[in-house]
C-alpha cells in the first residue's frame, strides 16, 4: 500500500449522508449482499479440491471424508464486510454500486483505515483475483487440517500393502474412531478450524472478471459495535457502523457521479462537508459521459 493511497467507496446520497452522520462506513452481513454468492467461491473451490482428494488417495479417505461432509453442510460465514475500490470516478462501480443519478464517490485516506483495522482486529486486504493463488491459499489450509487432524495408526507404505479386505476394516475402525470414538473431538476442531479459516478468506477472493475494480475490503468476524438494520429490496439487511472517520482528515474527497444537475449536488456536498466539520476536502464532478437517469 503506497503512503498516502486514497480508496473510494461508491455509495449513494443516503449512503454519503450516512457516512457524514455515523463518521463511518457500513459493514453488510454476508448473507444479504445483492450478489448471493459473493463469498461461496472459496468453498466451491474448497470443496472441489478435497473431492480429488477424496477420489484419488485411498490413504486420506476418511479425512477427506469427513472435511468433505462438514463443508457440505457448512452455514454461510457469519461476517460483516465493506468495500473500496483504488480507483474513483470508474463506470462500473457507478453501474454496480451507485442508483441512476445520485451516485457519490468519497475518498478516504488508505493508512488511517489500516491503523483503525488494526486497533480493531478486523482484517483489510486487497480482494485477490488469481484462481491459482486461491487454489494454493487453500491446499496450504487442507494441509495444515491434515497436520491437526487424527492421523491413521499406518503409515502410507504399511497402508498399501495391505489387502483389500484388511483395507476395508482397516478404514472401518479409523472412521469410528474420529466420528463416534476416542479421537472425536480432535477429529471435529481440526475441520471446525478448517471451515472457520476459509470463512475469513471467502470474502477476499472475487473472480478474475472482477479484476478492474481494485477492491479492498474491510472483513468484521467480531464486531465492537451493536447489530443495526436498513430495508433492503425484500428483506431487511443486518449491519454495523465502522467509525473509521475518527479523525477528519480521514475523509479526503468526493466525487459526484454522473447526475441531472452535478453542480448543485457538488454544492449540497459541500455545504454537508462544512456542516459536520470536513474541510479542505478535493471536491469534484465525474466527467464520464453516462446517463442513466
Amino acid at each position: 500500500m503506497d503512503e498516502k493511497q486514497k480508496l473510494y467507496h461508491y455509495t449513494s446520497q443516503f449512503g454519503f449522508l450516512g457516512i457524514l452522520q455515523a463518521g463511518g462506513v457500513w459493514a453488510s452481513h454476508t448473507s444479504f449482499l445483492n450478489d448471493s454468492s459473493e463469498c461461496s467461491h472459496a468453498f466451491e473451490t474448497a470443496k472441489q479440491m478435497v473431492g480429488a482428494i477424496l477420489d484419488y488417495d485411498d490413504y486420506l479417505d476418511v479425512f477427506a471424508f469427513t472435511l468433505s461432509s462438514t463443508l457440505q453442510y457448512a452455514d454461510t460465514p457469519s461476517l460483516f464486510i465493506t468495500s473500496f475500490s483504488e480507483k474513483a470516478d470508474l463506470l462500473s462501480q457507478w453501474r454496480g454500486y451507485c442508483p441512476g443519478g445520485s451516485g457519490m464517490c468519497v475518498g478516504f485516506d488508505a493508512e488511517s483505515i489500516k491503523a483503525y483495522c488494526g486497533e480493531n482486529g478486523y482484517r483489510f486486504e486487497r480482494c485477490i483475483y488469481e484462481r491459482d493463488s486461491l487454489s494454493e491459499e487453500i491446499r496450504k489450509l487442507i494441509d495444515d487440517c491434515w497436520d491437526m487432524f487424527p492421523h491413521p495408526p499406518l503409515g502410507r507404505a504399511e497402508f498399501a500393502r495391505l489387502s483389500p479386505n484388511q483395507s476395508v476394516n482397516f478404514a472401518h475402525e479409523y472412521r469410528m474412531s474420529v466420528t463416534v470414538g476416542e479421537h472425536k473431538a480432535q477429529a471435529e476442531g481440526a475441520v471446525n478450524w478448517f471451515c472457520e479459516e476459509l470463512a475469513q478468506l471467502a470474502p477476499l477472493y472475487k473472480n478474475d472478471g472482477f479484476h478492474e475494480e481494485a477492491e479492498w475490503r474491510i472483513v468484521v468476524k467480531h464486531p465492537h459495535t451493536p447489530l443495526k438494520y436498513r430495508a433492503g429490496l425484500s428483506c431487511l439487511i443486518p449491519y454495523v457502523e465502522l467509525n473509521i472517520l475518527q479523525s477528519k482528515t480521514t475523509l479526503q474527497e468526493i466525487v459526484v457521479g454522473p447526475n441531472p444537475d452535478q453542480s448543485r449536488c457538488l454544492k449540497s456536498a459541500e455545504m454537508a462537508l462544512e456542516t459536520f466539520g470536513y474541510q479542505n476536502i478535493d471536491l469534484r464532478w465525474s466527467f464520464i459521459p453516462f446517463n442513466n437517469w
